[in-house]
């Protein structure tokens, strides 16, 4: 079982062979100038791929933040896409697959993939994943419309619920 300590939680327990460590892979090492990544991609369920950022804290959009809060939403909805790309490049062989990605990610019927995009961001109060979630929806509003993708936000407590975070490192 993997486990991976990201933004002080400990995210796991996974199959080795149904995890993709795409920030710390060759792949995005050789190919990474400009190219921002996740965390890592998971295979959950019989056929639903996961794309997790996790985050330590995230601007609010208020008055005076709102241009920091606009830059967080850009970053994290060019991480979801740049991820995205940069999977299906090898698993449709356009670039080198460093032996990094297991076979059971090439063996996917990507016809009925469930492609989800979830960031989770530490201690965040419920009320303030709303303006995120709707600020990333409406950013990535043709991904999720062209692919049948779907943008969710969450934070320790309810990843936790969903088996994503096992707990949170003071």
């Amino acid at each position: 079982m993997v486990q991976i300590n990201e933004s002080n939680m400990i995210f796991g327990d996974f199959q080795e062979d149904k995890i993709f460590k795409i920030e710390k892979s060759k792949l995005h090492n050789k190919i990474g100038a400009g190219i921002k990544v996740v965390e890592f991609v998971v295979l959950r369920n019989e056929n639903e791929l996961n794309f997790i950022e996790a985050k330590s804290s995230s601007p609010r959009p208020t008055k005076h933040n709102i241009i920091r809060f606009n830059e967080f939403i850009e970053e994290i909805s060019d991480k979801f896409i740049h991820s995205f790309n940069l999977y299906y490049s090898t698993i449709l062989k356009r670039n080198k697959d460093y032996g990094e990605i297991n076979n059971n990610f090439f063996e996917l019927d990507n016809s009925k993939i469930k492609l989800k995009f979830i960031l989770v961001i530490k201690g965040h109060e419920i009320e303030w994943l709303l303006p995120i979630s709707d600020a990333l929806k409406k950013k990535l509003s043709y991904q999720n419309t062209i692919w049948k993708s779907e943008v969710i936000v969450m934070n320790d407590e309810i990843a936790n619920k969903y088996n994503l975070v096992k707990c949170v490192v003071k």
